[in-house]
């Protein structure tokens, strides 16, 4: 069990571990992807011992970010760091009574909730893991492994949503993962926002409008998505 919970999220763990196979659809889903711009090559020019320091300090912050907005970390690779807000509607209740012509308006407004709720938690996080490259220690860190008092950590972050299908492959070393279209189109706003600055989707930039908040958007304007063709995109302030 405790092996479960160290390779896999503990809701998910749990599942496993009642003997459950992980197969799910989320249709109200926000994908975040966070890389460390210019890593790879810096990471050559480092001590193999600081380039692990840095990146477990990132991400581990990145980790306490996730499990304060309820964001489930999904995985990283390298310098990258990929994660998931499923949907979660503001009430859940159903009336047990109610006709299905009926119940179809309620519905509907609850599937709004929770992608609406999924853009909030993923933009809400995503704004905290850009405040990571201000921190003086990871800074100073890395300029001083660097010998470069100018060296600065950067990210670029992209975040879509939509659905996605999310479960558990593997047998003896078991990984929780998400694949689908909106995985595809949230690394392609991640691939192409620039340092310093988060790159959102038109749908996610929509259900944080719809759920009135105080996450504010501007216009990038239409770019070419590899795969998508044009697209409309924003940056999140």
């Amino acid at each position: 069990m405790a092996v479960l919970h160290s390779t896999l999220p503990k809701h998910i763990a749990d599942r496993v571990a009642r003997g459950e196979v992980v197969n799910d659809h989320h249709d109200n889903s926000s994908v975040i992807f966070l890389d460390i711009v210019g890593f790879t090559d810096l990471s050559s020019q480092l001590d193999s011992r600081i380039v692990i320091e840095i990146l477990d300090d990132v991400f581990s912050k990145c980790d306490a970010i996730c499990a304060k907005h309820q964001v489930t970390k999904i995985k990283t690779i390298g310098d990258s760091y990929m994660a998931v807000a499923f949907g979660i509607a503001n009430s859940e209740q159903r009336t047990a009574n109610v006709m299905p012509s009926e119940a179809c308006p309620a519905e509907g407004r609850i599937e709004a909730q929770r992608t609406q709720n999924s853009a909030v938690r993923a933009a809400s996080a995503a704004r905290e893991m850009m405040n990571i490259t201000l921190n003086e220690e990871l800074n100073k860190a890395l300029a001083k492994a660097l010998e470069n008092e100018k060296a600065l950590l950067r990210f670029r972050i992209g975040i879509h949503c939509g659905p996605v299908t999310a479960g558990v492959i593997g047998k003896e070393r078991m990984q929780y993962d998400v694949w689908g279209d909106t995985v595809n189109v949230a690394s392609r706003m991640e691939s192409t926002s620039e340092p310093g600055r988060i790159h959102v989707s038109e749908a996610l930039n929509e259900a944080l409008n719809e759920a009135l908040n105080e996450v504010r958007t501007a216009p990038r304007g239409t770019i070419e998505i590899k795969g998508k063709g044009m697209m409309l995109t924003y940056w999140l302030s």
